[in-house]
């Protein structure tokens, strides 16, 4: 695709070029980025993730009896064999950084560990810059001038949970990164500028997030409709699905490999009951339907409570509104309703179906994803004239880094030191000295 085949005149280094300021601050977070991943795993998350990487290359199997991590719980039991329970893309990813590291002798394992450290570098941190990158990239659109561009990126990502899940290996911050990286090719094809091929980039992107984090495929289904009902886009909408069986594949082939079945082993709770299991049927996310005061309890505690996703995320507290009324009457009135359509189903299916915060973690890992979307609609505040929103903003912005610089001590924070995440890793910062 080019220009000519959409009758625009724009071209793709005419658009949202990165200044000189920019660039420097961009050097400076890559630098941050090398100095804030955690080198060690420390979750049954990572772990079972970290198993099927080193199965993979270290023993050309998915089965992850033999791996160092086979003791986490994050993990199912088919025909005689243990196997990961996370969804296989974030893994083949990681699969393949380590595969050259194990060549060298770098091999996988607990403790201060140089392998972990660049497989989560050279993946979740790295796509971290990138989706950064885009965002500022999609700020362009905006009237912000390039230094309130580059304070809004900051507030992404220093301020925000996004900062504290690059930290360690999940698909929590690569779908984040990749909703940004789509969302940053989708605004491109919005302008006209090599609209094919940036409508087949923010498919790509989106079904890449949908398939870490399968929840995330709303926002993939959000943006078709999108497409859908631009009569600019709508011609290109082959080009936005192509990329979704292709993105699907390593997982149904993982699937067909452990079970013998397409049918992701998420989704069967006979594989999680074997001897010893952490598991119990209702334990599991979508085993059953939150209801009455449970559900009350549990929404509040997800939002405002002691996993409060909107405490963690304090700068939400002012996008929520300004989105909301965007979806009202803004120039991104559009995007602002399809913001508005995912969010609600993702957020009201964690909360009607699940039942454990996420387990031990910082915050609402679940809802990473949706803050790049959600920051987006930040941008009035420093584009307006108010001084009092601006000074809401910075001070928003200055607690969120506090908190989010916290949950760098441990992102699967150690509950049982409290319930609430964020004085659990302050109470563990005095044994990163020990």
């Amino acid at each position: 695709m080019n220009d000519r085949e959409t009758g625009q005149t724009s071209h793709a280094s005419s658009w949202a070029p990165v200044s000189r300021r920019a660039t420097w601050v961009f050097v400076v977070l890559g630098v941050v980025g090398i100095l804030t991943v955690l080198p060690t795993v420390t979750s049954w998350s990572d772990a079972s993730r970290m198993a099927t990487i080193q199965s993979l290359v270290d023993f050309h199997t998915l089965s992850i009896d033999q791996s160092v991590f086979h003791r986490t719980g994050d993990k199912v039991f088919v025909d005689g064999h243990f196997y990961s329970d996370k969804l296989a893309v974030p893994s083949l990813l990681g699969a393949i950084i380590y595969l050259p590291l194990s060549a060298l002798g770098f091999k996988l394992g607990y403790g201060w560990n140089l392998a972990y450290y660049v497989i989560t570098l050279l993946t979740v941190k790295a796509f971290w810059l990138a989706g950064l990158v885009a965002f500022y990239r999609t700020l362009a659109i905006t009237p912000l001038t390039d230094r309130k561009r580059i304070w809004l990126t900051l507030a992404l990502g220093v301020g925000s949970l996004y900062f504290t899940w690059s930290a360690t290996f999940n698909n929590h911050s690569l779908a984040a990164s990749w909703v940004a990286i789509g969302f940053y090719f989708l605004m491109r094809a919005r302008q006209g500028i090599r609209t094919g091929r940036s409508v087949f980039a923010a498919g790509l992107f989106f079904a890449l997030a949908g398939g870490s984090d399968v929840p995330i495929l709303a926002v993939f289904g959000g943006f078709l409709l999108y497409v859908l009902t631009d009569r600019r886009l709508r011609p290109h909408a082959a080009l936005y699905l192509l990329p979704l069986p292709l993105t699907a594949l390593p997982a149904l082939w993982v699937n067909y490999r452990i079970s013998g079945s397409l049918v992701p082993v998420q989704l069967v709770t006979a594989y999680f009951q074997y001897p010893g299991t952490p598991w119990k049927p209702s334990a599991l996310t979508g085993a059953g339907m939150n209801r009455g005061a449970f559900l009350a309890e549990y929404a509040f505690h997800c939002l405002v409570g002691k996993r409060g996703f909107l405490l963690y995320n304090p700068l939400l507290f002012l996008a929520v509104p300004l989105l909301l009324r965007s979806s009202r009457s803004s120039r991104f009135v559009r995007e602002s309703r399809v913001v508005c359509l995912v969010t609600v189903p993702i957020v009201g299916y964690y909360l009607l179906f699940s039942n454990n915060y996420g387990g031990w973690s910082y915050s609402i890992r679940w809802f990473v994803p949706l803050l790049p979307l959600l920051f987006f609609f930040l941008h009035p505040i420093l584009a307006g004239p108010s001084r009092t929103l601006k000074i809401l903003f910075f001070t928003a912005f200055a607690a969120g880094t506090a908190i989010a610089v916290i949950g760098l001590v441990n992102p699967w924070s150690w509950l049982n030191l409290s319930p609430y995440p964020l004085i659990a890793n302050l109470r563990t910062i005095p044994d990163l000295f020990n």
